[in-house]
């Protein structure tokens, strides 16, 4: 059975944009070579989750549930490629599910212009973090 839902927020829209030199980072740290095409990897959209309103908010839930996120999965799929260079509107939900305790990031990245271009889900486990130690990270 899928985990019931506990509560879900909505974060966004938020201005992003691909950047060039990330990009191109993203692909080596990932092991491939930038693509060509001047489109971004096609998980390059997970590094905006580390902006830091987004990150505040996983860290918040996290927070609240004394556990700290370890990645299950992610999924993407595209309307059109995402363009180096390019800004995009990106809109989050959080949902925190109670069986398996985890943290469901649904996103959607919209052209300037408002039509959808990418949407894709990031799935974190929520570990207790006794099992950790005081040390771990949030």
């Amino acid at each position: 059975m899928v985990g019931a839902e506990l509560e879900t927020a909505a974060l966004g829209p938020f201005r992003v944009t691909v950047d060039a030199e990330r990009a191109a980072a993203y692909s080596r740290e990932v092991g491939f070579a930038p693509r060509a095409d001047g489109s971004a990897p096609l998980c390059y959209p997970a590094v905006w989750l580390t902006a830091p309103d987004i990150h505040a908010s996983i860290a918040r839930v996290c927070a609240e549930t004394d556990s700290v996120p370890v990645h299950e999965s992610q999924s993407f799929a595209y309307d059109s490629p995402l363009r180096v260079g390019e800004s995009y509107d990106l809109s989050l939900a959080l949902r925190r599910e109670a069986t398996p305790p985890r943290l469901v990031i649904e996103a959607v990245v919209a052209a300037l212009g408002g039509e959808a271009c990418a949407r894709f889900e990031t799935m974190l486990r929520l570990v207790p973090r006794g099992g950790f130690g005081a040390e771990a990270p949030a």
